[in-house]
């Protein structure tokens, strides 16, 4: 997963292991809507954006953000995304902003953690207590397994997998509020969030499940129902001569995402339907939907 002790080293595997990163580790463009923060009730301006976006990443109080603060604080944030040192509010910085991310402040500004927090031991236990439906749970395994070894061969740290009881990295996927006090705000926005090693929730990392999460390359989605259920999507693959590098609700009039489980579609016949956000939802049945 890729979202956005310091795990930086770690972001590869999954979509959103940025929040494993997280963990171990002057022209003003023009206001527009955009995402929301958790509680807002309205869009905000680009300024607005940022004035938000500066305090919760880069403690740029509320009250005291001024265009001065404002600007010094802008090309810390830029410095970090690789982005011209301008402290100008443009539409790149913007962009960057809109972004889904870790919610965790960046670490150029707060050197991983406040404080600087470490493991005060070299053997570290993790535990996956829940997985999301997009991925199967032996890909999940994998990829944290494989993550996870990214910063074992490099430091003294040894992680070893647990399956019950109390792990020092409680790895879990939740939606909005989730137990810790710190709600998803759904999708996009934020991805992820870890907490500094510790007690309690030290050392946890948590992923939204209102995102939909794939390997680093593209989707590796297993199917349901269709004629092909269980199967793997094969992409790209080929319906009414497009390829299609992802799920698709092309051909359908109910939105749901299917794929192909073989190159082409017209050919072979074979589909099914790709996990969704609302897992809740009723899922189309292949004796109703004959295919795309």
């Amino acid at each position: 997963m890729e979202a956005r002790v310091a795990w930086g080293a770690l972001a590869g595997p999954l979509r959103v292991l940025c929040v494993l990163g997280c963990l171990l580790g002057h022209a003003i463009a023009a206001p527009s809507p955009i995402i929301k923060f958790p509680g807002d009730v309205a869009p905000k301006t680009d300024k607005e954006l940022a004035v938000q976006y500066l305090n919760t990443f880069y403690g740029c109080p509320k009250d005291s953000c001024n265009l001065f603060v404002l600007k010094d604080t802008l090309k810390k944030m830029q410095k970090f995304f690789g982005l011209p040192e301008t402290g100008d509010l443009d539409q790149n910085t913007i962009e960057t902003m809109r972004k889904p991310r870790c919610g965790n402040p960046d670490v150029a500004n707060y050197n991983f953690f406040p404080r600087k927090p470490k493991w005060d031991k070299n053997e570290i236990t993790y535990r996956i207590i829940g997985y999301t439906p997009d991925l199967d749970p032996e890909t999940v395994d994998d990829a944290f397994a494989r993550a996870l070894k990214v910063w074992s061969d490099v430091t003294p740290l040894r992680f070893s997998r647990i399956h019950d009881g109390e792990a020092d990295i409680m790895i879990n996927f939740g939606r909005w509020e989730h137990g810790d006090g710190y709600p998803f705000d759904g999708k996009d926005g934020l991805l992820a969030h870890a907490f500094a090693p510790g007690t309690g929730v030290g050392g946890d990392s948590h992923f939204d499940d209102d995102e939909l999460w794939t390997l680093g390359e593209g989707q590796v989605v297993r199917v349901k129902y269709g004629n092909a259920d269980g199967e793997y999507c094969k992409f790209p693959f080929l319906f009414n001569g497009r390829e299609y590098n992802s799920c698709t609700d092309t051909g359908r009039t109910d939105g749901f995402l299917w794929c192909s489980t073989t190159y082409d579609f017209e050919k072979d016949g074979k589909y099914g339907f790709c996990p969704h956000e609302g897992e809740h939802l009723p899922w189309p049945q292949s004796s109703s939907y004959p295919g795309p």
